[in-house]
């Protein structure tokens, strides 16, 4: 038997109208898009995330920032700012702001004034040492016209009792002043020594420093005298704090007669006085910031 050929239908392409063409470009278009929209909310999602964790960062070093022992934070008021005072760090005044900011001390032990620096008054910006807080800064009057200005500083924060066992001096164009919480019986704090203490040579009130006699002991109780050993009164002295003026705010004053172009220097040092009766365990941990503030 013949085989007979069969002939094979050529199977023509289909015809692609313009409706095809618009659909095709229509999938491809939508399909592009998806991708598109697809990529940017991935994007965005990412973008999203950044954002946050900066805003987390930035609030967790703010809070940091804040809440640390021993901040310490300056500032001009809005007046005296607009009059033409300015603060800076250096006496060169490279840079002029109207807010400083002393940096943290860190986990503070106590100490005694006599393991202060003795040069502590002439280093500039924030200097702090083996636990204490130590900051110098400038305060220039660059209006035209001779001002008188207040001064305040103040306890911002206290924690664990801390501030019962502060001490703070403070110098203005090389004249000390020392502070201190009054003791629990609403006398100056006084510390005892067997010799001269440590920055009486800049003390505005020398009378804070006094030798003791046999006849005027001043404050040494027999069970201080017992503690340090002493048996006679030869060589005793005693050193005053002026007491904080409330249990917020530490001290204030004017400053009279500050001229055109003059500029005052001041250096705040911060630290727990070891032989401060207030001393004790109970206050480890604790914090404290304070402000200080100029104003008319």
């Amino acid at each position: 038997m013949k085989k007979e050929k069969v002939k094979k239908k050529r199977v023509r392409p289909p015809i692609r109208t313009k409706f095809d063409l618009i659909n095709r470009f229509k999938h491809w278009w939508l399909g592009g898009v998806g991708v598109k929209h697809s990529v940017f909310r991935v994007k965005g999602a990412m973008q999203t995330l950044i954002v946050l964790l900066v805003i987390v960062s930035v609030g967790y070093a703010m809070a940091a920032f804040y809440t640390n022992s021993g901040e310490f934070v300056i500032s001009i008021d809005k007046k005296m700012a607009g009059d033409g005072f300015v603060m800076s760090e250096n006496n060169d005044y490279s840079e002029k702001l109207i807010t400083l900011h002393g940096d943290v001390a860190m986990g503070a032990d106590n100490i005694d004034i006599a393991d202060i620096d003795r040069n502590v008054m002439n280093v500039d910006g924030s200097h702090n040492g083996i636990n204490y807080l130590a900051y110098t800064f400038y305060l220039k009057n660059e209006s035209d016209e001779t001002k008188d200005y207040q001064y305040n500083l103040r306890l911002k924060k206290a924690t664990k009792g801390a501030e019962k066992a502060t001490w703070i001096m403070i110098f203005r164009n090389n004249e000390m002043n020392l502070y201190a919480m009054a003791n629990s019986d609403g006398n100056p704090e006084r510390i005892f020594s067997d010799t001269e203490f440590a920055f009486m040579e800049y003390a505005e009130n020398k009378s804070i420093q006094k030798k003791l006699t046999e006849s005027d002991n001043g404050y040494l109780t027999e069970e201080m005298k017992n503690l340090l050993g002493i048996t006679n009164f030869d060589s005793v002295y005693q050193l005053s704090a002026t007491p904080f003026i409330s249990k917020d705010a530490v001290c204030s004053g004017t400053r009279k007669g500050i001229n055109a172009g003059e500029a005052d220097k001041y250096t705040v040092v911060i630290w727990f006085e070891g032989a401060d009766e207030d001393c004790v365990d109970d206050i480890v941990g604790g914090n404290l910031q304070f402000t200080m503030s100029f104003t008319y």
